[in-house]
Order: C-alpha cells, then sequence, then structure tokens
C-alpha cells in the first residue's frame, strides 16, 4: 500500500508543478438594467416620428477562473416595451467564453456590446438598433494600454435561413495618443455583407457588398489649455463607403468630411458630429436597417447631429441621462427627447 501511495503523491505532485490540477472555479453573476425613453418628433424622410418606451433586463450567471481572467456565462435580454403588458415583449440569448489578462480581451459567442473598449459611432450602429438588441454575436478581440486601444470583431447578425438573409459585419477600430493625450489618430473600417436567404424565390434578391472607412486625427483641447473642462475634443476626418448590389454590379463610392466634437463640464455634455459629402447609404431605401444599421440620416448628403445632455445621477453603478438630439439634413429635421435609466451590478 505504501508504493501507490508514493506513486499517487508523486503523480499529484507533476500535476499540480506542472499546472494541470484543475481549479476551484469562482461563481460570477452580473444584473443590468436599462431604461428608455425617447419620443422623437419631426418629419420621416429618413427616420419615422415615434416613441421608444421600454425597458431592458439582462442577467448572467457563470464561472470564472484564474482570478477572473476566464469566464463561461449564461444568460437572458428581456427587452418589455412599457404601456404594452406582456405583448411585444422579446427574449434573447446570452452565452458566451470571455479571456482577459491585463489589457487584452477576447470573447466569444452573444455577449454585451458593453464588452467593447470604445462605443462605435452613429454611422455603424443607430440608437434604435442599440436599443433592440443588446448583444454581439459572434467574437471579438481587444487591446488597450495608457497610449490607445484597439479592437476587431464579428457581428452575425443573421443566419441564412428560409425566411432571413445571411448577414454580418467584420469591424475594426482603433485610436492612439501622443504627447500625453494632446494629439491622437484613429479610424474605423468595416466589411457589411448581405448574403440570400435559403433558396431565394426572388430574382431581385441578389448578394450586396458594403465597405466603409472612416480615418481621423484629433486634438484633445482640454490637454491644450489651461480649462475647467472635464474633456473638450475634436476630430476630422475622411469618411467614405464602397457600396455595390451584385445585380447590377455598379459600386457606389460615396465619401465626404466628418467632424465630430464632444465637451463635457461636470454634470453637462456636448456632442457635434457632422458628415458632408456623398449618400454614405446608396441602397437605404432599398434594403433599410438589414444592411445599414447607422443613423438612416447618412443616406442624405449633408448630416449634423448636437446632443446636450445632463446627468441627473452618475455612480459607479448607476446613471440616469437626460438629452436633446437635433438631426438636421437638407429638408428634414428630427428632435429626440430622451431620458435613460442604467444600472449594473
Amino acid at each position: 500500500m505504501r508504493i501507490f501511495r508514493f506513486i499517487a503523491a508523486a503523480a499529484l505532485a507533476t500535476v499540480v508543478s506542472s499546472g494541470l490540477y484543475a481549479q476551484r472555479p469562482d461563481l460570477y453573476w452580473s444584473v443590468d438594467l436599462q431604461a428608455v425613453f425617447d419620443n422623437r418628433e419631426g418629419d420621416t424622410q429618413y427616420a419615422d416620428a415615434k416613441t421608444f418606451f421600454q425597458t431592458q433586463l439582462s442577467p448572467e450567471i457563470g464561472l470564472s477562473l484564474s482570478e477572473g481572467r476566464h469566464r463561461i456565462a449564461g444568460g437572458v435580454v428581456w427587452t418589455q416595451p412599457i404601456g404594452c403588458e406582456w405583448d411585444g415583449h422579446r427574449l434573447s440569448p446570452t452565452l458566451y467564453y470571455r479571456y482577459q489578462n491585463k489589457g487584452l480581451r477576447f470573447a466569444m459567442g452573444m455577449f454585451g456590446r458593453d464588452q467593447l473598449y470604445a462605443e462605435m459611432p452613429n454611422f455603424i450602429w443607430n440608437d434604435s438598433v442599440k436599443y433592440a438588441q443588446r448583444n454581439m454575436r459572434g467574437a471579438m478581440i481587444a487591446y488597450r494600454n495608457g497610449d490607445g486601444y484597439f479592437q476587431a470583431f464579428v457581428d452575425w447578425r443573421g443566419m441564412q435561413t428560409e425566411k432571413q438573409r445571411e448577414a454580418f459585419n467584420i469591424i475594426a477600430s482603433g485610436e492612439r495618443l501622443y504627447k500625453d493625450g494632446r494629439f491622437l489618430w484613429g479610424g474605423v473600417a468595416m466589411m457589411n455583407h448581405l448574403a440570400l436567404d435559403k433558396n431565394p424565390q426572388h430574382e431581385e434578391q441578389h448578394v450586396t457588398d458594403n465597405l466603409l472607412y472612416n480615418p481621423y486625427v484629433g486634438v484633445n483641447i482640454a490637454k491644450m489649455v489651461a480649462s475647467p473642462l472635464d474633456s473638450c475634443s475634436l476630430r476630422v476626418g475622411v469618411l467614405g463607403a464602397l457600396t455595390r448590389d451584385r445585380g447590377d454590379n455598379q459600386w457606389k463610392t460615396p465619401a465626404g468630411v466628418w467632424v465630430d466634437f464632444d465637451i463635457a463640464w461636470k454634470f453637462l455634455e456636448l456632442k457635434d458630429t457632422f458628415y458632408a459629402g456623398g449618400k454614405l447609404f446608396p441602397y437605404y431605401s432599398k434594403f433599410g436597417y438589414i444592411l445599414d444599421q447607422g443613423e438612416p440620416y447618412y443616406a442624405a448628403s449633408l448630416y449634423n447631429r448636437t446632443s446636450i445632455a445632463a446627468y441627473f445621477l452618475r455612480r459607479s453603478f448607476m446613471s440616469i441621462k437626460a438629452s436633446l438630439d437635433f438631426n438636421i439634413a437638407p429638408s428634414h429635421f428630427n428632435f429626440y427627447q430622451r431620458l435613460i435609466l442604467e444600472f449594473s451590478i
């Protein structure tokens, strides 16, 4: 018996020293709640005048290893319009693996957009898309340090079925800081693919290709001059696209100037985004959000959005934000009044 005990002890020591001994996992859980009131008034040339009033509850539970570096988790996203009892509710799955080590992050499955290090601009995802679909579906890799960030991901938003066309985005974005953050450069690039459904019966259904690019340079004005402002930055670049419907096989190549300005002081924020050039979404009237998930106003040759916001409450676990958003395009005006509550533990 002693020899067997000795062999067992030696084998256990070998496993532990080699790092193969299974670690005891820790329980992971989180709960996110978002409540949105978004009332839109104006003409309907590009976007409907309507009201979004909903809650979205997103609980997750799972296991983590190695002090949280490895995580597997699952849950549900319950989106519920307010004012119609149970009608219109939607349940979406959350299920993913995530690796996190210092600034490196990798995730695969169905996971929240908050896993990204930086939000996507509104020519990638509009507000309505983020209200309706909390999760990305695919895979992402990202890295961040004191000099900036880089992130790339696949969002597989449509599996090919008898009633649904295959659709996905491959997106990369990043930003690099210089001179203690006073100067910066960065960009966004996207390949957006809209394929066919299974056994398409419509002769007019063709694969559509869409490439988008947005290189820019910028300055952090708040770090260049003495100022009581919390932040103040300006970014200027080119925003363009290459889009083709393989039915007519003609590439459309709109491009223009893009300017993004934001300023924050205590509980107040102002953000302005301006675009002027070719119609960035030339097929929006044909495909709508099935192809283009950015703000529909980019179907115009000129678009400006000004957002004035105030935080009534801002804590590490909760915020309440009110904003007035003015969308202006040629012969078009739409005014959003928004109140958004976010809670996360």
